[in-house]
């Protein structure tokens, strides 16, 4: 990584804003490049970055892509909250253009006019698209590419951070896949306004130069062509030996541009894994094949005993013979049931029992009485007998 930011030869001060960090969706590059004046367009592009890097650094996102267009949503929606607070801040925004290097690719997005290029094999491409009306009038065919480079409003811009129907971000379909010795370079239309591209490929070309000597170079090649403008320059070089799939490399103090080394490691992990699965299901249907049709011999069987286990008590399950003596038991011997006293809680007092009912019993009173009559009976008879007899004898 390397980069350079200046005022330029006009402006007092530098609207433009830039930031390189580590986060979990990758490693992230911005550039963004303020407007609204002095006293409101570096407010808008260093809220822009620092509001990019926060919500990135404190979310993981499932993609770069979805990152790219949630943190620029979350800086335009910023830009209007402080614009809103604060009279002088009015109209306030920005440009933005960010990169997002993770597992060995390329992700980017961009808003506004500002540029991303892509120089490889000797050839430059310019992989974003201006949101400019000098853009428009190139798509609708009325002026060449080469003719808005010069046109008087150039400047102009119908896409930004900080206005309240802003575009969300173009956001690349497909990465890109760096090739060795590739660079990646952001910049502000400080630099892209005063040079053109065969500058450009000529400086970033020359690999016998540093890294940072080469972002130098460029700055002061806008400088040298009138530097009407703020200029902020960020390059990501991708060493000779270093490929978009990730391959292990040593950066050097001058080249520390993000790789996952672990990519390619990954890959054969999974393959291995794979294989492994494979094996293993082919030997498990194997040997489910064999038992399956493998004859029973005559052995006793093991049953395997389960661990014990913490379940709650079963009810034991009585047979036949048991449920027929429980019942004949319950029969013989009923269960007497008191009830308990009820309490009338509407006026507090205390309802009597039931009374039991009596069973009919012998009365052995009265059998003992008809006993003793009887036997009286037999006395006065015996009596009046025995009196007879003697009556008869006198």
């Amino acid at each position: 990584m390397a980069n350079c930011t200046d005022n330029g030869k006009v402006r007092s001060v530098n609207e433009d804003s830039m930031t390189t960090f580590d986060c979990p969706n990758g490693r992230v590059v911005v550039v963004c490049d303020g407007m609204g004046g002095q006293n409101a367009g570096d407010v808008a592009s260093q809220l822009a970055v620092a509001v990019i890097q926060d919500i990135l650094s404190d979310n993981t996102f499932p993609t770069p892509a979805e990152a790219i267009t949630r943190s620029m949503i979350a800086a335009n929606q910023a830009i209007l909250h402080r614009a809103s607070q604060e009279e002088g801040l009015n109209g306030m925004g920005s440009t933005c253009v960010m990169v997002i290097i993770k597992d060995g690719k390329v992700f980017y997005g961009s808003v506004g006019d500002s540029r991303i290029y892509y120089i490889s094999n000797g050839m430059i491409r310019q992989i974003t698209k201006d949101q400019s009306y000098v853009q428009t009038l190139v798509d609708e065919g009325r002026i060449t590419q080469e003719a808005a480079e010069h046109h008087q409003d150039k400047n102009q811009i119908t896409n930004a951070l900080g206005i309240e129907n802003m575009t969300p971000p173009v956001v690349c379909q497909t990465p890109v896949m760096p090739e060795p010795g590739s660079v990646f370079l952001l910049c502000s239309d400080g630099l892209s306004g005063m040079i053109n591209n065969n500058a450009i490929l000529k400086t970033l070309a020359n690999s016998k130069v540093s890294l940072s000597n080469r972002a130098q170079q460029l700055v002061s090649l806008a400088n040298a062509a009138g530097g009407l403008d703020n200029i902020t320059v960020q390059l990501i070089e991708f060493p000779i030996g270093v490929t978009g799939t990730g391959a292990a490399y040593q950066p050097n103090s001058e080249s520390t541009a993000y790789v996952n080394t672990k990519v390619k490691k990954g890959r054969n992990t999974t393959l291995i894994a794979a294989i492994c699965l494979f094996m293993v299901a082919a030997v498990g249907g194997g040997v489910y094949w064999f038992l399956a049709n493998k004859k029973p011999e005559n052995k006793p069987s093991v049953t395997a005993t389960p661990a014990p286990q913490k379940k709650e008590e079963a009810v034991p399950v009585q047979t036949a013979k048991e449920v027929k003596e429980t019942i004949i038991v319950r029969e013989k011997q009923p269960e007497i049931v008191i009830p308990k006293k009820i309490s009338n809680k509407n006026n507090n007092e205390t309802l009597p029992l039931p009374k039991r009912k009596q069973r009919n019993r012998p009365n052995k009173n009265k059998e003992e009485e008809k006993g003793s009559s009887s036997e009286k009976e037999n006395t006065i008879k015996m009596k009046e007998a025995s009196k007879k007899i003697k009556e008869e004898k006198e």
